[in-house]
């Protein structure tokens, strides 16, 4: 993935692939969510890092996890904060506590998708989509609302 104002998605620069990151954009360019996790305590983390907070490990690699979570907490954005973003329009910035790790509980920063305010509360059970980047190098992890399945 290359950086270039061409080919960077209406301005925004792309995600970093670098070596502690690199895997986290492919599995989500492939639909799947990973996170991080110690090779010697079993301790996941986010965001990536070379070594392990709970037992300064390096040695590390990628877990599959479910991509359940709840809400956090949220901020609604009513105007953005760069022209790049106005595209959105009115959007949340949401932190989600992922179901499935082990340690401390694991929060990605992303935006959740299909909700109004009024819907968008804490402790809202979410699932992870992929937006796709035009670059087809990656996507980005985003979350929506969990439905609950018809039997």
């Amino acid at each position: 993935m290359t950086t270039g104002d061409a080919a960077e998605p209406r301005g925004l620069p792309w995600p970093a692939l670098e070596p502690t990151t690199e895997g986290y954009w492919r599995a989500a360019r492939d639909g799947r969510l990973v996170i991080q996790r110690c090779d010697d305590c079993g301790t996941h983390r986010h965001p990536p890092t070379e070594a392990c907070y709970s037992c300064q490990s390096l040695r590390w690699s990628w877990d599959d996890v479910p991509g359940r979570g709840h809400v956090y907490t949220y901020t609604w954005v009513d105007r953005p904060t760069t022209p790049q973003l106005a595209h959105l329009g009115v959007y949340n910035i949401t932190v989600v506590e992922l179901d499935g790790t082990q340690g401390e509980p694991v929060r990605v920063l992303t935006r959740v998708d299909d909700v109004t305010r009024e819907q968008l509360v804490v402790g809202l059970p979410v699932v992870v989509d992929f937006e796709p980047l035009p670059d087809g190098e990656s996507a980005l992890p985003v979350f929506r609302p969990q439905r609950e399945l018809k039997t």
